[in-house]
């Protein structure tokens, strides 16, 4: 590949085409600029729902779909039902990140407006001590513990071994999932609640767990006189969990879950736990956007479970003392700087360790006891990729086990890669992009040598540069106030509706200089027209300093804005660059 036809970071730009048609009838339709409805134009391609423009652009409760048309619901309302009629005790078990926590609040919530005394507590399994998933040790304590009724959220669809010991225990099941993989079984002996089951006609298969909890909650509710009210604030966390949990956004029912959920989050009147986790994430009531679901307040929850335990999270939510909801966000907020300051170390001793020239697929280990912490492994492995466009697996050595987290690349299927050594490996899983594995110690020198080996018969190294779409091309002058306002009704953003990425060419970036505390924020200014500009970030390319001070450039970029104490400016958020063949706009600052 000629290195003249790749980018500043390596990459190759991929423009988008568009029926030029097709946004002009938007245009007409909606009376979005084209720009805008360009953005709308290319999120319609493809998009199996089918759904009108109109429909995109406002998310409302009536796009949710009615919650006994997911299979096995009346069944799952019937057993919730006997459980509390007949006063049994009812165990919330759910996974420890923030699909998961998010999941069980809701459904604590749920069985206690059915009933102030119900028989509930909730259990959610250490990372560290029980490991990921509804466990036998988990279902054969429920039974011990006489538990008649145990719920699961985002676990339990494939624990097929947790829920026969539950059943010999005497112990029914209700499970509430979106992990099935395609052609896979769920388990016997338990009542399932997950779309992408067969046999289950939902119009909605794309739900995170808090959605699926979110519609047995609707469905619990239903004759409730406070219904409404009731799921409006079990929004704000069903928004957070489907962001966090990056399930697909360009579903309507997904768009509703996070546009309602995030208007409640900003109507400011919550409860204690969630006012303090709102305060400690340097957000207030009336300014939270959904990238910051997923920036500010989803990495705080996880936290929690990445590195200690996500009980904390269910005890700072559920608390109404003021008091008490502060040190324990206090908490949530240290343990993400903890989780945060052990990313970075990581990362940066990986880059270190790839050098110059990375292999078909790296895979890199470390003694979980000299800080290669397993919390952060899935979260290293991504940063990784992204930096050296290599599938990368990240290993936690734990004695003679080491657990793995894959994040891998278009060209190669994670899982698919694992295949190829299944035969090393304790246990895996996993999606195209993202998978993981336990592995003996001693194999884990065989198991990089495999996974090199598939890589190299599947693609050529040097055919793995980076390919960065490219939405529409504006110029600086359409960097409007308006523009901004066009694109937060395109969203909620993240999978399925990514943020849109334009191009803005011919610029002669100004004021070009490094700031963060890390020194790795690229800060300069892009020049609009005659005493105007907007400021531009571009994080993690401080070498890149040099060539924007020096040349013109064109400029990939997501056009957001800055948040500060309440005021709102433009900010253009970099993500790649090419020398320009544009002369520069001769715009004085």
């Amino acid at each position: 590949m000629d290195e003249a036809d790749l980018s500043l970071t390596g990459a190759k730009w991929a423009p988008r085409s568009i029926d030029v048609d097709q946004v002009a009838a938007l245009r007409e339709a909606t009376g979005l600029s084209e720009a805008a409805a360009t953005i709308l134009a290319l999120r319609g391609q493809g998009n199996p729902h089918g759904f009108a423009p109109e429909e995109w652009l406002a998310p409302r409760m009536e796009h949710f779909h009615d919650p006994l048309g997911m299979h096995n619901m009346e069944v799952a309302l019937d057993r919730l039902k006997r459980a509390l009629r007949d006063k049994q005790r009812i165990r919330v078990v759910t996974d420890y990140d923030v699909d998961g926590t998010t999941s069980s609040l809701i459904l604590q919530a749920a069985l206690r407006v059915m009933d102030p005394e119900v028989q509930l507590d909730y259990h959610i399994p250490n990372r560290f001590g029980e490991g990921y998933g509804f466990s036998q040790k988990a279902a054969e304590q429920a039974a011990a513990d006489g538990v008649g009724l145990v719920v699961t959220a985002d676990i339990g669809v494939r624990d097929h071994k947790a829920v026969a010991a539950a059943n010999a225990g005497g112990v029914d099941v209700l499970i509430c999932d979106h992990h099935l993989p395609k052609g896979a079984s769920v388990p016997e002996g338990a009542t399932v609640l997950c779309p992408p089951q067969e046999d289950c006609d939902y119009p909605n298969g794309s739900l995170a767990a808090c959605g699926v909890s979110l519609k047995l909650a609707e469905a619990l509710l239903a004759e409730h006189p406070k219904r409404d009210a009731i799921l409006r604030s079990m929004l704000k966390l069903a928004a957070v969990g489907t962001v966090a949990d990056m399930v697909p956004l360009n579903t309507l029912e997904n768009r509703a879950i996070v546009t309602l959920g995030l208007a409640e989050l900003n109507e400011g009147r919550h409860h204690a736990g969630l006012a303090s986790l709102i305060g400690v994430s340097g957000l207030q009531a009336g300014s939270i956007r959904p990238i910051d679901l997923g920036f500010r307040l989803g990495p705080r929850i996880n936290a929690a479970g990445r590195v200690a335990d996500a009980t904390l999270v269910v005890e700072l939510l559920t608390t109404r003392e003021h008091e008490q909801a502060n040190e324990l966000a206090n908490r949530l907020d240290s343990l993400n700087t903890q989780r945060k300051d052990i990313q970075r170390r990581l990362v940066q001793d990986a880059l270190t360790k790839i050098g110059e020239d990375p292999p078909p697929f790296v895979v890199l280990s470390g003694e979980e006891s000299e800080g290669w912490h397993r919390g952060v492994v899935g979260i290293v492995a991504a940063r990784v990729k992204d930096e050296v466009h290599r599938p990368t697996a990240i290993v936690s050595i734990q004695g003679d086990t080491a657990v793995g987290s894959v994040r891998s690349v278009p060209e190669v299927h994670a899982v698919r890669a694992l295949d190829s050594a299944s035969d090393l490996l304790v246990k895996y899983g996993g999606h195209p992009a993202a998978a993981g594995f336990t592995v003996p110690t001693a194999d884990l020198d065989t198991l990089r040598e495999r996974l090199q080996e598939h890589v190299q018969s599947l693609v050529d190294g040097e055919e793995m540069a980076p390919v960065r779409e490219i939405d529409a091309e504006v110029t600086p002058q359409e960097l409007t106030p308006e523009l901004l306002r066009e694109l937060a009704r395109l969203g909620p953003f993240g999978m399925g509706n990514p943020e849109p990425t334009f191009v803005i060419r011919g610029v002669r970036p100004v004021k070009v200089e490094i700031k963060g505390k890390q020194g790795n924020l690229l800060k300069f200014r892009v020049p609009l027209g005659p005493e105007k500009s907007v400021e531009a970030v571009w994080w993690d390319r401080p070498d890149l300093l040099d060539t924007l001070r020096e040349h013109t450039v064109d400029l990939l970029v997501n056009v957001g804005e800055n948040v500060w104490r309440g005021n709102r400016r433009m900010q253009l958020e970099v993500r790649d660059a090419t020398l320009s063949e544009e002369p520069p706009s001769e715009v004085p600052l």
